[in-house]
């Protein structure tokens, strides 16, 4: 395979203009190893790709050609042959172009594609070796509705696989800096056009290079399988093992995923903890997440911020699969883009939205909203309103009162803020996390009644008894170690609303026929049901959603016992 190596240098390449989907170098964050990747449909192949080149000079002929990449690669490999048997060389660079160092006429470029693709399968044929379909059979290349579809996989830089590039000895490091992150990240200078490594700032791929090219500025398909692919097969010249992978299937494919994820877990369980390091970028381990603190409403005196919220970035970070999970568009803080009337550079979202949207994961009520979906939570959290009006206290659990903060009483907060460093606002919201207070359990175990019998409706059945006490341990016992629901159920009777809604959190909260009609099937009002519907949607909804097997939803006689004729 000695002689073959040429090939390696330039396979990778033709990747670039014809992968859909990207690479994304970040800095990431995420405690557990990663999932098994979602299976490719098996008619589907990652490298399938449909060549439509004369598509921006107008309407197309005949449909786009069906073309497999690796298939062709695979060939080229075993006649030790090069990339350059189909790409041209400008500059030391394979040309992104098939047959041309650039875009010419469309007519020269059916003739280049014509010639090249079918010329190579004439001489092929009369070599006698196996060969693509020869002249005049468009129809076998010009495929409306091939058999195999496409079926390439996302593929990005979680945390582990991260980590193994930074960790790894075989990426040259930077001498004035003593780490490898030069290699990927960079910035680009106007002034001396070319390309820096800046300690400390680095984004990620997506921070300059968008889905379309811009100028001087590559596509992230073009720049993360230029930067990717053209490594891996620097590092397999070189002999090195598991050096990445450089064909499509490698990345794209769904077993190419699962070796990567295989290895990663290999890297994960030789780690202390089994927990990947931090990554270190000079971010604060602690945020407060405000806004322009000179802007106000029109009533006089009355600032138009709340109080900000302490947002400890070093615990989200462990919780997150990458940085983009909060930093979707580039690194920097959110208000950058999301001002408070909204901006185009933000999508128009607000910066109230960008950080209340139910409707959306990347806001942080919405990330939380969706954690509420795991079957611990979602027996209560799926039949609470999400639409109704927060009230104050819920807000002031993010809020934090600055009550118990080195802050003069008296000054407005906008004042305030507006006189504080970045450095400052980090050490107050240090010192407001500190003072955070966590979910203390719930009521003492004697306070608890040990057992809930359900009498009001026994007619057919005898009267079901509830193991109330049991139930209510067997929740605060799920919560224990999420940080999330320990902090967001400080009350000791938050809990008791999952069942006890619309009710105050209290020791003793008023019974379900005090608002639920017991005398017939027929409601009170809308949106209040019969105590026989309530009884019932309340419990068989919690079973199914927090996915109890036993007793079933569904199984009378395990909660109730049928009454003796």
């Amino acid at each position: 395979m000695v002689k073959g190596r040429p090939l390696l240098r330039w396979a990778g390449f033709l990747l670039v203009c014809v992968a859909t989907s990207f690479f994304c170098i970040e800095a990431q964050g995420e405690k557990a190893p990663v999932k098994a990747p979602v299976q490719a449909p098996e008619s589907g192949r990652p490298d399938l790709i449909k060549i439509d080149t004369l598509a921006a000079f107008g309407k197309l002929e005949l449909p786009p050609v069906t073309f497999f990449h690796d298939k062709h690669t695979d060939v080229l490999l075993k006649e030790k042959k090069t990339c350059e048997a189909c790409h041209l060389v400008e500059n030391g660079k394979l040309s992104l172009t098939f047959k041309r160092k650039k875009a010419t006429k469309p007519e020269e470029i059916k003739e280049s594609y014509h010639a090249a693709c079918i010329g190579c399968h004439m001489d092929r044929a009369a070599e006698g070796k196996k060969a693509g379909p020869p002249d005049g059979l468009c129809r076998s290349c010009h495929n409306a509705e091939p058999q195999i579809t496409t079926a390439r996989m996302g593929v990005g830089l979680n945390k582990v696989l991260h980590f193994r590039h930074t960790d790894s000895k075989q990426i040259p490091a930077t001498p004035a800096e003593k780490n490898n992150c030069g290699t990927c990240h960079h910035e680009y200078d106007k002034q001396t056009k070319k390309i820096f490594y800046a300690k400390d700032k680095e984004g990620t791929c997506r921070d300059c290079h968008l889905d379309q090219p811009k100028q001087d500025v590559k596509s992230l398909e073009q720049a993360a399988h230029l930067q990717c692919v053209a490594c891996h097969l620097d590092l397999a010249n070189k002999g090195v093992k598991d050096a990445g992978p450089y064909i499509c299937a490698g990345c794209h494919g769904a077993e190419g995923q699962a070796l990567i994820a295989k290895k990663n877990a290999e890297v994960v369980a030789k780690l202390p903890n089994k927990e990947v390091p931090r990554l270190k970028r000079g971010q604060p381990d602690a945020a407060l997440l405000t806004h322009d603190p000179k802007i106000e409403d029109n009533r006089p005196g009355k600032p138009r911020l709340m109080n900000p919220v302490a947002f400890d970035h070093k615990a989200h970070e462990k919780y997150n699969d990458n940085c983009r999970s909060c930093h979707h568009a580039t690194m920097d803080s959110c208000e950058k883009c999301h001002t408070l009337s909204g901006s185009p550079e933000g999508k128009n979202v607000t910066y109230e939205q960008a950080m209340h949207s139910q409707k959306s994961q990347l806001s942080c009520t919405g990330c939380h909203t969706a954690k509420q979906a795991a079957p611990n939570c979602a027996g209560c959290h799926n039949h609470i309103s999400k639409t109704l009006r927060t009230d104050d206290a819920t807000c002031q659990q993010c809020h934090l009162p600055l009550t118990e903060t080195k802050w003069k009483s008296g000054e407005k907060l906008s004042d305030e803020l507006a006189k504080m460093t970045t450095p400052q606002k980090s050490a107050l919201a240090e010192v407001m996390l500190k003072g955070r207070k966590m979910n203390p359990g719930t009521y003492a175990v004697n306070d608890i009644p040990e057992m809930a019998v359900i009498k009001d409706l026994a007619n057919q059945y005898k009267p079901s008894e509830f193991t109330h006490r049991k139930q209510v341990l067997a929740l605060v016992k799920g919560m224990q170690g999420n940080t999330l629901a320990e902090y967001f159920h400080r009350d000791q009777g938050t809990m008791c609303q999952g069942c006890h809604h619309y009710s105050p959190a209290a020791k003793e909260p008023p019974r379900c026929v005090n608002c639920h009609s017991g005398d017939s099937l027929q409601a009170r009002e809308a949106n209040r049901p019969a105590l026989l519907a309530a009884y019932h949607g309340q419990c068989m909804s919690c079973h199914k959603d927090m996915k109890l097997e036993k007793p079933a939803a569904t199984a009378c006689n395990e909660c109730h016992k049928e009454k003796k004729k």
